[in-house]
């Protein structure tokens, strides 16, 4: 059994996916990170420490006092992972566990890089691209989730940068058993933030619900949370929508399945992201998927298994869900081909096996 240590945001659903994942293997794993602890990790070869730091805002001396506690923990982090004394560390993000892994000196050290880390954090200033740089240059081998990523992450890096995406649970993601009928409930799962787009969804969905030719009983729903949500219950009540809109609020995501499958045609509208893992639950759920025409989507999908809109587009948006009610049939056998190519390339079982195999590498 080897040791390998995680640096990590502990409340991220993605991180406990990759630990409770790498945890079948005959590893001895130690999980640390900053901020509250709101997923659980029930594995007997799994060790969490979580460090509460949350960020203040009022007077100088309130952020002074933040930023004095906060290398505090750097400090304590840094203790705690040479008292474990692992094989291998790795950082899940870049930028701010991308520093504390360099500071320890700990080698082989692995970076993964997950997005704004890359995308956002370096364009900040001259000092956060040099310490994107610094970090990455510490790695041993750096990780992308995607190779739009992958790209990105070349700016700041001339290493060989590894491409190993997200995965699912394919048997947890599975095809629902809903049959179609007049009531269609068109749906979505992003936080609620402008850069996901669902502002489009919501003008796209008012006018099918306009159009006086569709005969059908058109409902939405809107999984998830976040700072946009007032506005957009700003915006259906100016179109009239509000009877036919459902907000869930935040779903845990071992409850995801039950709200996918409760829906008809899955849209994920973003205008940037750098992975579709929405997009491939959707798909791997058999679930006809319209999706924006960006690069992160391009990857998890082809026009074969995707039907693409161009992002911000309302009209071809309202156009492609009004084709795929009236080619139902024709729909879900593009479905059919998508949860067969999430299968192929996007399942929790292959992906580990892709970081296993790098471990491996690295170990010898």
């Amino acid at each position: 059994m080897f040791k390998l240590t995680i640096l990590a945001d502990i409340s991220s659903p993605h991180t406990i996916r990759w630990v409770n994942s790498l945890a079948s293997f005959d590893i001895n794993i130690l999980l640390i990170g900053l901020g509250d602890k709101h997923y659980s990790v029930d594995m007997p070869n799994v060790k969490v420490i979580s460090y509460k730091n949350k960020n203040v805002t009022g007077s100088y001396v309130n952020k002074l006092f933040f930023k004095l506690k906060y290398l505090i923990y750097v400090l304590k982090i840094i203790k705690e992972i040479k008292r474990f004394n692992p094989d291998i560390l790795h950082s899940y993000y870049a930028s701010s566990y991308g520093l504390i892994g360099a500071l320890t000196r700990i080698k082989p050290y692995v970076i993964s890089v997950w997005g704004s880390d890359v995308t956002d954090f370096p364009n900040k200033s001259s000092l956060h691209r040099n310490l994107i740089k610094y970090n990455l240059k510490a790695a041993t081998s750096i990780c992308a989730t995607s190779f739009s990523l992958k790209d990105e992450t070349s700016k700041y890096s001339s290493k060989d940068i590894n491409v190993i995406p997200f995965g699912i649970d394919i048997d947890r993601f599975s095809p629902r058993n809903k049959k179609f009928s007049k009531q269609i409930t068109i749906g979505t799962v992003k936080y609620f933030d402008k850069i996901y787009g669902i502002e489009t969804l919501i003008k796209a969905f008012s006018i099918l619900i306009k159009d006086k030719k569709l005969d059908f009983d058109l409902k939405l729903l809107l999984v998830g949370d976040g700072k946009e949500k007032q506005n957009y219950i700003d915006i259906i009540k100016s179109e009239g929508i509000s009877d036919r809109v459902e907000f869930t609020g935040f779903v845990k995501n071992e409850l995801l399945v039950e709200k996918y499958h409760n829906m008809d045609i899955v849209v994920i509208p973003s205008f940037r992201e750098s992975f579709g893992l929405s997009v491939i639950e959707a798909m791997s759920c058999e679930i006809p998927v319209i999706a924006s025409d960006i690069s992160g989507f391009n990857e998890v999908g082809t026009d074969e298994t995707i039907t693409y809109f161009t992002a911000g587009n309302v009209e071809m948006l309202a156009k492609n869900i009004i084709d795929i009610i009236n080619n139902y049939d024709l729909a879900l056998v593009k479905a059919k081909k998508a949860r067969e190519r999430v299968i192929d390339n996007f399942s929790s079982d292959y992906c580990v096996n892709m970081q296993m195999s790098l471990y491996k590498q690295l170990k010898r």
